[in-house]
């Protein structure tokens, strides 16, 4: 089956690059999953990449240049495939998404925060939508979604040592008593980190907003698998983050928020441990740092349940799945070419190929005038609806 996975990461400098890449690289080589993957980047030179609907609606009906040119590179090779994923909301309008001859794969890991700006409006033109968030299947029932099934992000193989065993986490020692890696910048956060860390002044606190700054990459892992607990700590509701997964995998006896969903992926007191308060985590935290045996058996008990059912291939494998159960029963009937509609913005256009003869100084400084003008627009257009 051959898929065409559209994304935002075309830059090797940006981190999310190599672990997309190296994510659908190993899926195209596991023969437990028989797909052919091909990336497409679908990132436009626009702040943070990806257009929340109304930005991406006004560069639909002005026929965006830079847009248009992106949907001919979709259009001009989708005959080669059998589905589209569109892997966090990037860029494709739901006019253009309805007329795909392929399958169309909503796969998204934002909701609820994001679900306003993309998903109520965006998932309605595909025909399955890979819902990241467990908490948030039936929101898009509601919006009348049909195809709705939970995608779990699970953990990359590149999240954890392989080399760790059931047997190890049950006996080996860990130096750690607490480990958090996340930001301390957002306000729902914040305030639950900081009275969380200030009773756990021994705990190793890394990201954007913590004096320790970011942990580098190569240390990660043997920090997790030296750490006992790992506080998991959503912005709201989840459990969604990679968090979830990868404390697990790591031997970590987790415990996280958003109890009654995450009772949903785990066992409860078996797996993880829950909770619905700070407060609430930190009598729990306090009680399995006194309590080793019973930590030891829960991360053990996680660390089996996620290598079984959250690694990379279980994950994808259940987004392909529902992917070959559509094309059984389904069949898309589309009627003539696909239409991107009236011609491009003449004067967009006009621009594009002006400044194509400019140094790339100048080059740079006016398309940054254009997209400002651009953004001011859809501001004004956004502020009159």
């Amino acid at each position: 089956m051959k898929i065409l996975f559209c994304n935002l990461f075309n830059d090797p400098a940006h981190y999310m690059y190599n672990i997309v890449h190296g994510w659908i690289n190993r899926l195209n080589k596991d023969e437990n999953l028989n797909v052919d993957i091909d990336l497409y980047c679908t990132s436009l030179n626009i702040p943070g990449m990806r257009a929340p609907f109304k930005l991406l609606d006004i560069k639909w009906k002005s026929k965006d240049g830079e847009l248009m040119k992106m949907y001919d590179g979709i259009i001009n090779n989708i005959h080669k495939y059998d589905a589209l994923i569109n892997f966090g909301g990037v860029n494709l309008h739901p006019e253009f998404v309805k007329q795909l001859p392929v399958v169309t794969i909503w796969n998204f890991y934002d909701d609820p925060e994001s679900s306003e700006e993309y998903s109520r409006y965006m998932s309605m033109s595909h025909d399955l939508c890979a819902v990241g968030n467990i908490a948030s299947l039936d929101i898009y029932r509601t919006w009348g979604n049909k195809n709705v099934f939970w995608s779990p992000c699970g953990f990359r193989a590149d999240d954890y040592d392989p080399l760790l065993t059931y047997e190890n986490i049950l006996s080996g020692q860990r130096e750690n008593d607490i480990t958090l890696l996340c930001e301390r910048i957002g306000p729902f956060r914040r305030s639950k980190v900081d009275k969380f860390s200030l009773n756990f002044p021994q705990g190793l606190y890394y990201g954007n907003g913590w004096p320790n700054g970011f942990l580098p990459e190569i240390e990660r892992i043997p920090l997790l698998q030296n750490t006992k607990i790992g506080i998991n700590i959503h912005n709201s509701t989840g459990p969604i983050n990679f968090r979830t997964f990868y404390l697990p995998a790591n031997g970590v006896m987790q415990i996280c928020d958003n109890k009654s969903h995450l009772g949903k992926i785990f066992n409860l007191n078996e797996e993880v441990v829950g909770y619905d308060t700070i407060e609430e985590a930190i009598e729990l935290t306090k009680y399995y740092l006194n309590n080793d045996s019973e930590r030891r058996n829960i991360a053990a008990n996680g660390f089996l349940k996620v290598i079984k059912s959250y690694n990379e291939t279980e994950c994808f494998k259940i987004i392909s799945d529902h992917i070959r159960n559509y094309l059984n029963q389904n069949s898309k009937q589309i009627n003539g070419p696909i239409n991107l509609g009236h011609k491009q913005n003449a004067l967009l256009t006009l621009l594009e190929k002006i400044i194509y003869f400019l140094p790339k100084y100048w080059r740079a400084i006016i398309r940054r005038i254009i997209r400002l003008i651009i953004n001011i627009k859809y501001w004004i257009q956004t502020k009159n609806r």
